[in-house]
């Protein structure tokens, strides 16, 4: 399965898949030094909400999303001092 690396972008997020791109996301590795969060968008930063997950100082998380479907691309938000979220798509 191909994984994408996002790294932290602040308040603002990433547009990680463009908006006219379909994709199909099966799970998320969020790992964190400090504290972490991760938030995915269908769409663009004022997409719906598919995921809002959080793991604590120095430790790593597995979200199984099964095979969430984004239709309209896919936006996300990564918050923590040098944490990084892998997206697995299928």
């Amino acid at each position: 399965m191909p994984t994408k690396e996002v790294t932290v972008s602040g308040a603002v997020g990433k547009q990680v898949y463009a908006t006219s791109t379909k994709v199909i996301l099966k799970s998320v590795i969020l790992t964190a030094v400090s504290a972490a969060n991760v938030v995915i968008r269908d769409g663009n930063a004022s997409g719906t909400v598919v995921l809002d997950a959080s793991v604590g100082a120095a430790l790593s998380d597995q979200f199984d999303l099964g095979r969430e479907r984004f239709d309209k691309g896919m936006h996300v938000k990564v918050t923590g001092t040098n944490s990084k979220c892998y997206l697995v798509i299928e």
